[in-house]
């Protein structure tokens, strides 16, 4: 699945495979568990007589090699990525799966094409190796449990590619969908939006049949329910975020800044800082500047968090500039920056982007910023056509 996490909130970079990090989103030990469990109780319903140990280490290779495949599936969509010099920043592994990020400004309707159908047509390859993997497994008499397991982790990769291509976002057949109306009518806006209307018809109908097996006692309606909704709440973001970058297209880092910029000195103390800043401005982080001729320079950024985790009696002796923490080199930008370079490094609400100008700090971006010119942007544009 192509898609946009929330800049690796919350996971852990397990490794860079095929030039692409990989990073496992907290909810993942949830599906693992469940994964594991879910394979224990159908083995030992197939395999009543087989010894539960040996039954809980076969659930827990099966597991290992289910979210291998996960991993490749979205590798392929990296991998392709690549080939046709699209930047990619990471796949993520989360409860409902995996995700790889990929910059879709860059796009043509090709390349969307080419990237989407690259997850699913992998998981039809690991389908038909693993069903010749068990084959060759029943052909030299080896455990029946074993061949049985594999066989059915060959069953479930096919049905999460035939799953994946249900023509709605932000499922893989949602984007081969896009790109198809995309390629006939030219109007990537129209193609997202149709594509996302499908995301939400299949979310609906999803979490609909789940509350109905819900209803009839049985549990994992419940799981069906929860995958419909995320998906339904996903299409609208994936058109909610095209909206936004159609509304945004053209604007620069300078149109969307907040200057000046309210920064607290590198020689203040902690205490001063808390009065003076955190307890006067609705915002929970400052940028950390020195005075530099007749503007100034960035030290780091200061989280109201960091302070809290200081001892009390540390915060006496510290000043802003000893808690200040390194800047994101990705949210360093120019005034001239266009603002869709950096929309997506502003995913997280915490997040701040500093505009620099000859190393001087003039300006800062707040994902606030990003909301607030999105919804004056159409005033601006009409009233600059009245002008005219």
């Amino acid at each position: 699945m192509l898609g946009v996490v929330d800049k690796h909130r919350g996971s852990v970079r397990i490794g860079r495979f095929a030039g692409t990090e990989v990073y496992i989103h907290w909810t993942w030990v949830i599906i693992a568990a469940l994964i594991v469990l879910g394979f224990q109780a159908r083995l030992e319903t197939v395999h009543p007589g087989e010894p539960s140990g040996w039954l809980l280490v076969l659930s827990l290779v099966g597991a290992i090699i289910f979210f291998g495949s996960v991993l490749v599936h979205e590798l392929a969509h990296a991998i392709v990525a690549q080939t046709r010099g699209i930047e990619n920043r990471g796949i993520t592994l989360y409860l409902f799966g995996g995700a790889t990020e990929a910059d879709a400004s860059s796009r043509r309707a090709s390349d969307e094409f080419v990237i989407a159908i690259a997850g699913p047509i992998t998981s039809v390859l690991i389908a038909l190796a693993l069903a010749g993997i068990a084959g060759a497994l029943a052909a030299t008499s080896q455990p029946d449990a074993l061949v049985d397991l594999v066989a059915y982790l060959a069953v479930i990769n096919m049905i999460l590619a035939a799953f994946n291509m249900t023509p709605g976002l932000p499922l893989d057949g949602g984007r081969v969908f896009r790109s198809i109306v995309w390629a006939v009518t030219g109007d990537f806006r129209r193609a997202t939006s149709w594509a996302a209307t499908g995301g939400v018809v299949v979310g609906y109908v999803l979490a609909g049949l789940g509350l109905l097996l819900l209803w009839q006692g049985a549990l994992g309606g419940l799981w069906f329910a929860a995958i419909g909704w995320m998906i339904a709440q996903s299409a609208r973001r994936t058109e909610e975020e095209e909206e936004l970058r159609q509304t945004l297209r053209g604007q620069l880092v300078a149109d969307v800044m907040t200057s000046p910029v309210i920064a607290i000195p590198a020689s203040t103390s902690i205490g001063e800082t808390l009065t003076r800043f955190f307890a006067r401005y609705d915002q929970t982080i400052f940028p950390v500047v020195e005075r530099r001729g007749d503007g100034h320079a960035v030290v780091g950024m200061l989280d109201l968090a960091r302070i809290r985790r200081l001892d009390p009696e540390r915060r006496r002796t510290k000043t802003a500039a000893d808690l200040a923490t390194e800047v994101d080199e990705a949210l360093i930008v120019k005034p001239s920056t266009p603002v869709l370079e950096i929309i997506d490094e502003l995913a997280n609400p915490r997040a701040r982007a500093l505009v620099i100008d000859r190393g001087l700090l003039v300006g800062i971006i707040s994902p606030r910023d990003i909301l607030r010119r999105s919804r004056l942007a159409p005033l601006l544009d009409e009233t600059a056509a009245g002008a005219r």
